[in-house]
């Protein structure tokens, strides 16, 4: 019976070492461009194992590396990372798990450490009519159309420098006569200069994130040189007035000829 007890005891310990640890990752197989990536897991690993989960373009060469988030396995044995999606193109992109060090057999069949993910870019269904190059007092002005949208609500998530934020901001779109495109425009007064970043969502969910540059507007000067006034007119101090000059110039003619009188 021991013996018998000692060689189950032994198999499930050798399926065990075979098996190795298990790893797996998810991400979304579908995401619009401008939405973060999440990209959650969980591990057999230990505590402490270090490992990459890195965010790849797939192109017909090597795959072209978009971002890279360090690991460490801690006790949940949980982990997530995310990555920016902001002007990325339309495409075909995979997150993968790297290890600093091979892990060799450790690493059990059952393990899921690559997912694809398909990128879709809906920025060129928004068309913006105010410039995102905006200055203080001015900014910050929304203001575009979404083609074939008709009368519907968008919601706009606004944040920029210094912590700024909004809550959701949901702005009823308008047609013009005969026309079914949805316009909008949107002011959220702001106060401090720097980059604003607003998310536009409609129905159908995410369609992009836009980059406003809010700067301070520039002092107004007026060019050196511009402005006369009448005590500035140039004037010459040798000048002599007009009857002065007359009156010397006669007095030197008179010493003159009296001068040749007396000779």
């Amino acid at each position: 019976m021991r013996r018998i007890l000692f060689f189950l005891l032994s198999a499930a310990l050798l399926c065990g070492a075979v098996q190795g640890y298990v790893l797996s990752i998810e991400a979304p197989g579908e995401l619009r461009a401008g939405a973060p990536l999440l990209v959650s897991g969980t591990t057999t690993f230990p505590a402490g194992t270090q490992f990459d989960i890195v965010f790849y373009k797939l192109q017909f060469t090597t795959p072209q590396e978009i971002g890279r988030r360090m690991i460490v396995v801690g006790e949940s044995k949980e982990f997530d990372a995310s990555f920016p999606t902001t002007g990325l193109e339309a495409g075909h992109y995979k997150v993968e798990v790297q290890f600093l060090k091979d892990p060799g057999s450790k690493l059990g069949s059952d393990s899921v450490t690559l997912q694809q993910v398909e990128i879709i870019d809906r920025s060129g269904e928004i068309f913006l009519t105010a410039p995102r190059d905006q200055v203080l007092g001015e900014a910050l002005l929304i203001e575009g159309y979404i083609p074939d949208l008709g009368v519907a609500t968008i919601t706009l998530r606004i944040s920029g420098p210094a912590g700024f934020s909004l809550p959701d901001q949901f702005v009823r779109t308008t047609t013009q006569p005969g026309k079914v495109d949805g316009w909008f425009s949107y002011k959220v007064p702001v106060t401090e200069p720097g980059n604003y970043y607003v998310e536009i969502y409609d129905r159908e969910g995410f369609m992009a994130t836009v980059k406003y540059a809010v700067e301070r507007p520039a002092p107004v000067t007026t060019p050196a040189g511009t402005e006369t006034s009448p005590s500035d007119a140039p004037t010459s101090p040798s000048a002599v007035p007009f009857p002065l000059a007359a009156l010397a110039a006669g007095l030197a003619g008179a010493v003159v000829i009296c001068a040749g009188r007396r000779q």
